[in-house]
């Protein structure tokens, strides 16, 4: 009798499930799809999302996809021809579709039409018209509903929810932080609908999914700005650095990568682990200067014109790696050293093919052209490879791997005398005599205090049998966090970096003073703006946005050449002084 009961519960379960699933009704767009998820190249006017090449929405799963509390249907898109979802250009984008139009199988009845949807190029302060929605019952009765952004649609970078616009779905897209919005809109009691259309007004209007049904509150992406673990963070020094005679030239150069790491990170992390500003080690570093990081065609740069900037010192567009506006190829300051003799080595925990280390030897129009990324990086001959895993691109279709080309890289690079390393540990203990190609595990580096024992191994691999180096240090985490709005994340990329900064300062008063280390953010990421409470030592942190902005990016810098790095510059000054330090030309 028990187990009946039992039964019966669960039967009734699964009822209220399949009832409530059944009340939401996804619909497809058809023939009203205009434009796919993902783009190719940027301002091609050739079609594909809105034209911003790989900042796209190809990340967004396709299938039934609870989003917020309702059922959307995505479409898939593979290609940048695919037709999978809606995209207006309204005045911003005059050369994209102005209109679409929805026409459902069979009519539907249902309390209100959920979009899941964004804006693009609008503020939401004036609260501007993004376009109308027209909706068409069954027997022909119409209604206009215009859609405002900041009311019923919210721009794809912010970060905050509206009073018909729920924040549901977010995620970094190798760009930047994009979301979509769910948004209610009433329909007609006791009517069907039998199609919807959308035309453009203000900004650009994208739309990925539609669901007819009975009326629910969306759930919004959840923000958690409280700090959700503790860190291992490097001692001070207690006495000041030294400082070199003006004009001295460096041996080697440190450089090390804070991927987003504004100065409202930095004074954050500062506040959060010493409860005051300027209590990093970095801050130590006897020179301190801001470096400007607009890029080519844009006030806001994207980490690969940024990183093309410092490494290669030349402006370029957004999305361009080692590459001009003409596509005319630059090279790095890492080739040139190379070629000089150098030893060189690129490490990151992030994928191998994120912009900054690829910027060091890559040679592409659109940062996702990973492929081409890694072709690029098998000629380099580096000494140290080192990143997240990105395998598929080293490998073939044949191999379970993304390479059109049929080239198997990964064997090619180990047949040219690479070390594969799959793990830290690996990395560590690698043959000296052998090159290092490594492709760690995703959260391999999450732990902190490795970057002490990551910096000491590249710098004692890289000055073996007397060679100067040149070794790039980065970490993701201060854009990842910042992008996220995660300030736990946020503070253990500004963390790891400090410990690269401490390593690597120990290592060259160690080894006779003669390497200089350079510390900078590409580019600042979430408007961060931190605090201390006097009275209780509480720090704060607020994100303005989860998109890059144009504020100047903080440089520290110890070490002979140290003080070129004073002042206000722009990022592109970076590599002509590391150049001129180095006796190279760019």
């Amino acid at each position: 009798m028990q187990m009946r009961k039992v039964n019966t519960f669960l039967a009734g379960v699964a009822a209220t499930v399949l009832a409530a699933s059944a009340a939401f009704v996804p619909v497809p767009f058809g023939n009203g799809a205009n434009s796919s998820f993902l783009d190719d190249e940027a301002d091609d006017q050739k079609g594909g999302f809105i034209d911003l090449g790989s900042n796209d929405l190809r990340m967004l799963p396709s299938g039934e996809q609870d989003i917020g509390g309702i059922p959307f249907q995505i479409a898939p898109a593979s290609t940048s021809s695919d037709k999978a979802c809606i995209v207006l250009g309204g005045h911003r984008r005059t050369y994209l579709a102005q209109s679409a139009e929805v026409k459902l199988a069979k009519p539907l009845r249902g309390d209100c039409l959920y979009l899941l949807h964004a804006s693009s190029f609008t503020s939401a302060d004036d609260k501007p018209i993004v376009g109308s929605l027209h909706l068409v019952y069954e027997g022909g009765t119409k209604e206009e509903r215009h859609v405002r952004i900041g009311r019923d649609v919210g721009d794809w970078m912010a970060s905050r929810s509206y009073r018909n616009a729920v924040r549901a779905w977010t995620i970094y897209n190798n760009n930047t932080q994009v979301s979509l919005f769910v948004s209610t809109f009433p329909l007609a009691r006791g009517k069907k609908l039998a199609a919807f259309s959308f035309t453009a007004d203000e900004g650009l209007w994208v739309v990925a999914g539609a669901t007819v049904g009975d009326r629910r509150k969306p759930r919004q992406v959840p923000l958690d700005l409280r700090i959700s673990r503790s860190y291992k963070f490097p001692d001070l020094y207690e006495k000041p650095l030294p400082v070199y005679p003006v004009g001295a030239k460096p041996r080697n150069v440190v450089f090390i990568l804070g991927d987003g790491m504004g100065i409202g990170s930095v004074t954050f992390a500062s506040n959060f682990l010493r409860q005051r500003p300027g209590a990093l080690v970095m801050n130590q570093l006897p020179y301190a200067g801001l470096a400007t990081t607009y890029s080519a065609n844009a006030d806001v740069t994207d980490s690969a014109a940024s990183a093309t900037a410092f490494a290669c010192g030349r402006k370029t567009n957004n999305s361009m790696l080692g590459m001009l506006p003409d596509k005319s190829h630059v090279d790095s300051i890492a080739t040139r050293a190379h070629a000089a003799g150098f030893a060189v080595g690129l490490m990151t925990d992030d994928p191998f093919v994120g912009a900054t280390p690829s910027a060091y030897y890559a040679h592409v129009p659109v940062r996702s052209y990973s492929e081409d990324i890694i072709r690029d990086a098998a000629k380099c001959d580096f000494e140290i490879l080192l990143g997240y895993h990105c395998r598929r691109y080293f490998l073939p279709k044949a191999k379970g791997g993304k390479r059109r080309d049929g080239r198997d890289i990964l064997s090619e690079m180990t047949g040219k005398g690479y070390q594969l390393c799959e793990t830290f540990a690996s990395f560590i203990e690698a043959p000296r005599d052998k090159r290092v190609l490594a492709q760690l595990k995703d959260g391999e580096l999450d732990e902190e205090s490795r970057y002490k024992q990551l910096t000491e191994t590249a710098l004692n691999r890289l000055s073996q049998d007397g060679k100067r180096f040149f070794v790039l240090i980065e970490s993701g985490d201060p854009d990842h966090g910042s992008h996220a709005n995660k300030p736990t994340q946020t503070v253990l990329g500004v963390v790891k970096i400090d410990w690269a900064a401490r390593t690597a300062v120990d290592w060259s008063l160690a080894h006779g003073g003669d390497t200089l280390v350079v510390v900078m953010a590409d580019h600042e990421t979430g408007g961060v703006n931190a605090t201390v409470s006097p009275a209780t030592g509480k720090a704060t942190v607020h994100y303005g946005a989860t998109s890059h902005t144009a504020t100047p990016v903080p440089v520290f810098a110890f070490g002979p050449g140290a003080e070129l790095f004073e002042g206000l510059y722009d990022n592109t000054d970076v590599a002509k002084r590391l150049a001129q330090l180095l006796d190279l030309t760019l």
